[in-house]
């Protein structure tokens, strides 16, 4: 029971990420339960607090735990995650680099890409960002296929076209990207995750005289509709523009 991790839904679909521990308790803003009896519900369940509130009992998703972890920075949001895995190709047994890892979120979604035949290199130069990461990551993910480095994309040894993908979240990614460059195999990807269009614009300018063609500049929608029969509409509250979303290939220098 130590450590496994569940997710409570209350009957207004609020999600609770819980981690259990012997002796512990979920406490709910109407009434409390046991974590002995989350267990015992099990994935698929339902459990009651002491004053009648059912909470369903679920393994997390990988969305769900992105978005319920603990956080040191603002994370990828999955939408955008699931999309720079698509972009980049990834497949099992490749090999990745990050840079950014900040909280951890689509370091996970790299690392299950990837693979436990895989590797993701991640970088973070800000030890409480990488410290938080490192916890959320081994909390959700136990397949050993992540290598956490204590430094920026600047200062680290890379091997020549050693990674078949490079995955950048950084506020000026234009400071590392001949050095990504450098690391990426020939005719694979590089996908830069920028908030605002003015490090677009410089990032694209930097890769100028750079192997890497700009293939596209996307941002990922994701509208959600309320559906209770016979009535269905937006939902009034939808996650709007998160970030753009650059990608580079490498191209084989002549």
């Amino acid at each position: 029971m130590e450590g496994e991790l569940f997710l409570l839904k209350d009957s207004k679909g609020r999600a609770f990420l819980v981690r259990l521990k012997a002796g512990g308790v979920f406490h709910h803003h109407k009434g409390s339960v046991p974590h002995e009896a989350i267990l015992q519900a099990g994935p698929g369940g339902t459990v009651r607090t002491h004053l009648g509130e059912p909470l369903s009992v679920h393994r997390p998703t990988l969305e769900e735990y992105v978005l319920h972890m603990k956080r040191s920075a603002t994370p990828t949001y999955p939408k955008d995650a699931s999309a720079m895995v698509t972009l980049l190709d990834l497949a099992p047994g490749m090999r990745v680099l990050e840079a950014g890892t900040g909280s951890g979120g689509l370091t996970l979604f790299l690392a299950r890409a990837v693979g436990k035949e895989g590797l993701v290199e991640s970088y973070e130069k800000r030890p409480h960002h990488l410290k938080q990461a490192e916890e959320n990551v081994k909390a959700f993910w136990q397949v050993e296929n992540v290598r956490f480095h204590a430094q920026g994309l600047e200062e680290a040894e890379l091997p020549q076209g050693g990674f078949h993908g490079v995955a950048l979240d950084l506020m000026e990614p234009w400071k590392v990207l001949g050095k990504a460059a450098e690391a990426l195999m020939p005719d694979r990807f590089l996908v830069a995750y920028l908030p605002n269009i003015t490090q677009v614009l410089e990032t694209v300018r930097a890769a100028e005289g750079l192997p890497l063609r700009l293939e596209r500049v996307l941002e990922v929608g994701w509208r959600e509709w309320e559906v209770r029969l016979p009535v269905a509409h937006p939902r009034f509250q939808q996650v709007g523009h998160t970030a753009f979303l650059v990608v580079f290939r490498k191209w084989k220098a002549s």
